[in-house]
């Protein structure tokens, strides 16, 4: 069987004892990189994996025994949006309760930096508790070193700052000057630690950009500056067109792509999710690096006026409220809008001022209650809610998900922001990826793609180290960052659920990061050892 355990380590050591801190024995060790697991102690020391080693080799300070249990690397969510949540909730309960040690921020084309113009005035307007006080990387850096951090934190920079910030959100080409401005601003992030660049295609400013605008911005990431990763122009009916604009980009360019989420949203584009995965294939055959992540779940959650057209989200917050309360601009809005399947979508979230009552019901009943036309309703929720709305999308096919798991370039991604545990007053009903994301992938998933446990963890793990530079991340070898997660196979499972999802996974027995419990026996400890890589 793949997964049998080797006798003895690769990384053994030939000389005496290795002295170290802390040992953890008796687990099954799995180091990520995808070859079969070992019966070996883990030593640390300082923070980092001094040896693994047979127990009698070591000599440590202080033993932690797990018979029967599984050791991993900590796992890496490649594909989070947490940038701003991990200041207020900084013990990132959500994420580290699942073995998660590293979050990647910054997805969808927003993140915590470069903040300017009207993006900052946005930032401000939503989250005015945060009092935000920087406007770089730099200045974020600082803001999250001196709140501190349970998990790590790897930063992308979000094309929707630049371009929102430097020409607001005008429905039209950056001149010469604006576009100069906006790599400027790239390039002083990627300086600072920036690990690349995001898109986020269907929210504005990013839908008003043209592929030339951005192969100006990526050509910065080339020779290896880091990682592209886009949410598509289209993930519906446009689907093929969108993942060939992509892949496109990466070739013109030299870029590492990462495809965000990967699916086929709407019954009637389901039949589309096979040739995108074909052309995916194709661009790697011709030696394109192109992967892509997805969360194991059949639902998707995002903004709630993604469902308007381009056009009325041009201008901002302000003139999009507008045009909401506008006779005519109403009028066009519910011709144009294509979506039919109301009672497919799950309001999960509006403002953050309480409870809401429409939170946790299908738009459609709500509409069919009020007497009035679902596109009426849509546009009365965002109105009062002042555009801060979120809906659960139920419209995507489990068979594709599975194929999509099944691929062998695909990384694991919550796209979830870091929450705490407790149910509040201003979470809404927020999808349960947050909460089961890898103990569902490892679990229920793992199984129905067949994928053994060494293929499975190394999907969490090192393959995402691997494209995001984290050379001392996502493994279990001397000299690696002590980022560790260890499971029980037994009871890993999720339980998590759309109406329940605080819920937190079971069998996650300790996680560790950078040398520090964070998590033991289902609780967080309290600890912040995180930081930005």
């Amino acid at each position: 069987m793949e997964d049998s355990p080797r006798r003895r380590p690769n990384d053994r050591r030939e000389s005496g004892p290795v002295v170290c801190d802390l040992a953890i024995a008796d687990a099954l060790v799995f180091d990520g990189r995808g070859t079969p697991p070992v019966r070996a102690a883990v030593g640390l020391k300082g923070g980092r994996i001094a040896a693994v080693e047979p127990l009698k080799s070591l000599r440590p300070r202080r033993i932690i025994r797990f018979p029967g249990k599984y050791l991993a690397p900590g796992f890496i969510d490649i594909h989070t949006h947490s940038d701003f949540s991990i200041l207020s909730h900084p013990l990132a309960e959500s994420k580290i309760l699942q073995g998660v040690t590293t979050e990647v921020i910054g997805n969808c084309g927003s993140s915590a930096s470069p903040l300017l113009g009207e993006k900052l005035s946005r930032e401000r307007s939503r989250r005015p508790e945060l009092k935000i006080d920087w406007r770089s990387l730099k200045g974020y850096r600082r803001r999250v070193a001196r709140r501190g951090t349970a998990v790590n934190l790897v930063p992308l920079t979000g094309q929707g700052n630049l371009r929102a910030g430097v020409m607001g959100y005008a429905a039209r080409p950056p001149g010469r000057v604006e576009l100069g401005k906006m790599i400027g601003l790239l390039e002083r992030e990627l300086e600072a630690g920036s690990r690349g660049f995001s898109t986020g295609l269907i929210y504005p400013p990013g839908i008003f950009s043209a592929p030339a605008e951005l192969a100006e911005l990526l050509r910065r990431l080339g020779g290896g500056a880091g990682i592209y990763a886009t949410h598509l122009r289209s993930e519906s009916s446009g689907l093929i067109q969108a993942v060939g604009e992509a892949i496109g980009l990466a070739e013109e360019t030299g870029v590492s792509l990462l495809i965000s989420h990967l699916k086929a949203q709407g019954r009637r584009n389901w039949k589309l999710l096979g040739p995108a995965l074909a052309l995916i294939a194709a661009a790697r055959r011709r030696g394109v690096p192109v992967h892509c992540d997805r969360y194991p779940y059949s639902a998707s959650c995002t903004d709630l006026d993604v469902l308007l057209p381009a056009w009325a989200q041009e201008g901002g917050e302000e003139e999009q409220l507008r045009r909401l309360s506008d006779r005519r601009d109403r009028a066009r809005i519910r011709r144009e809008i294509t979506w039919t399947d109301w009672n497919a979508v799950m309001i999960a979230r509006l403002g953050a001022g309480g409870r809401s009552p429409r939170e946790g019901r299908r738009l459609g009943d709500l509409a069919r209650e009020a007497g009035i036309d679902p596109t009426d309703c849509l546009i009365r929720i965002l109105k009062t809610s002042r555009l801060k709305a979120e809906a659960v999308f139920f419209s995507l096919s489990e068979a594709n998900l599975i194929k999509v798991l099944r691929r062998s370039f695909c990384v694991v991604g919550s796209d979830s922001a870091s929450r705490p545990l407790a149910e509040s007053s201003n979470q809404g009903f927020p999808h349960p990826r947050g909460m089961g994301t890898f103990p569902r992938f490892l679990s229920l998933y793992r199984r129905r793609c067949g994928l053994s446990w060494t293929k499975a963890i190394h999907r969490a793990t090192s393959l995402p180290a691997e494209l995001l530079g984290l050379d001392d991340r996502g493994v279990i070898r001397p000299g690696a960052a002590a980022d560790l997660a260890v499971i029980d196979p037994a009871r890993l499972a999720d339980r998590a659920d759309y109406r329940q999802p605080w819920k937190p996974p079971q069998g996650v027995e300790m996680v560790m990061v950078n040398g520090e419990i964070v998590a033991e026996s289902g609780r967080v400890t309290g600890k912040l050892p995180g930081r930005i890589l």
